[in-house]
């Protein structure tokens, strides 16, 4: 009888301590982890970390349903930066809320690329300062000379906002009405801890370009009296959409201009699949190292797959996408032109595990030039969902193959030649 109890007990704590590492987070696989302590660049506190809930959006209508809430709940600080910001309806609505909670005492910076918004009028910069705003430009052109004309060409193409150090936004989409109306995107909403990585990165972005508040020679100050703010009563009532995926891995890394950081990033990624990496991107001109990491996985057996719209938003980059087409195609890389509404997405999927969403595209400049961020997810949930959606947009969408080809290349043969040549101009 007591053997029998022991025998027993000992069942039950067997069962238990089964579930328990049933509930326990899996380990990252180890090609994965090495993955990840390569994009950490040896800081422990940018390794991934567990513990995030995520919305992956698609639709600008749902990322600015989300962020206004965001922004309208924020009591302490709101860190933005972003690589263009409009200066239409949308843009307004979010610069007057953004005003409002100034006007509540809430912190706001802000870092914009200069040369993405260089057409903006001052003024409508001049109402965030007049309100309490910080606001700096990524290149100083009124008092960095030296780094206007050796620096001009490094744009700062992350967009990254934080709020509370609770939520934070990353993603392909920039503020404007093209990202909230017309064109398909890529963005993440993390709450959790990669919050905290992304506000990392921002302070140190905001902390090298201290100075002037605005850099190209701002106009002479607005009158006194106050702007009528636009009202956002409704939004206090809102609550914001409940995110999709909890718990999940979530690792944050940053490309700095000329460090071929990311490039590098892109080859692993390619080099430790085994099954597949299917890419996303609106502007298709890889380096030299991506291409041949793309044709050596291929070779290998791995399913590489390349999504590009059928027409781009830039007429120049429709030829010079098309002129890498052929030597994929040769190499048994899949190239899929998308019509219907322009893709601005910028994501990988690898292997049923690993998806990253951000604002490198698979060109010469985002992979080396631009300050870029990407955000890595390891988690086989999201890794299908996102395989999945892939696959569906891939129904109708164009697979580029040998009389394509011919076609275009007998159109615009020769300027497909000379963007293949100088496609690191672009």
């Amino acid at each position: 009888m007591r053997n029998c109890i022991l025998c027993i007990s000992l069942i039950c704590l067997l069962g238990m301590a089964q579930g328990w590492l049933c509930c326990a987070a899996d380990p990252m696989e180890p090609a994965f982890l090495e993955l990840a302590r390569y994009f950490s660049r040896g800081d422990a506190s940018m390794m991934p970390s567990d513990g995030n809930d995520l919305d992956i959006i698609t639709t600008g209508r749902r990322k600015w349903d989300l962020l206004e809430a965001d922004i309208a709940s924020a009591r302490q600080y709101i860190w933005i930066e972003y690589y263009r910001w409009r200066e239409d309806a949308s843009g307004l609505r979010i610069r007057d809320l953004i005003i409002r909670k100034l006007r509540e005492g809430v912190e706001v910076k802000i870092l914009l690329d200069d040369v993405a918004n260089a057409f903006i009028h001052k003024a409508y910069y001049d109402e965030l300062r007049k309100a309490g705003a910080k606001l700096q430009f990524f290149t100083d052109t009124e008092h960095q000379l030296w780094e206007m004309f050796h620096g001009i060409n490094c744009r700062n193409h992350r967009k990254i906002l934080i709020i509370d150090g609770k939520v934070g936004y990353t993603g392909g989409m920039n503020l404007g009405i093209p990202y909230r109306d017309k064109w398909d995107d890529a963005h993440l909403r993390i709450q959790g801890p990669a919050v905290s990585s992304l506000a990392r990165l921002f302070s140190q972005m905001w902390a090298e370009r201290m100075g002037p508040a605005l850099k190209r020679g701002m106009a002479k100050r607005l009158a006194e009296e106050d702007t009528i703010i636009t009202t956002f009563s409704h939004l206090e009532t809102m609550i914001p959409t409940p995110c999709t995926f909890h718990d999940k891995t979530v690792q944050v890394a940053s490309g700095r201009g000329g460090d071929h950081f990311l490039e590098e990033g892109v080859c692993r990624i390619l080099q430790m699949a085994k099954h597949y990496v299917y890419f996303q991107t609106p502007y298709f001109c890889p380096t030299e190292p991506v291409l041949k990491a793309m044709k050596d996985a291929s070779g290998r057996g791995v399913d590489v797959r390349i999504m590009i719209p059928a027409k781009a938003d830039v007429i120049v980059m429709d030829t010079a996408n098309s002129s890498f087409f052929k030597e994929c195609i040769e190499e048994g890389i899949s190239i899929i032109l998308t019509t219907g509404r322009f893709d601005h997405s910028k994501t990988i999927i690898c292997d049923n595990y690993l998806s990253v969403i951000g604002s490198l595209n698979l060109d010469y400049r985002s992979l080396i030039i631009n300050n870029e961020v990407i955000a890595l997810i390891t988690d086989p949930e999201i890794a299908l969902e996102r395989r999945d959606s892939f696959l569906e947009r891939s129904k109708g969408a164009k697979k580029i193959d040998a009389a394509f080809l011919a076609s275009i290349y007998k159109k615009k043969g020769l300027l497909m030649r000379f963007w293949r040549r100088n496609s690191q101009q672009l």
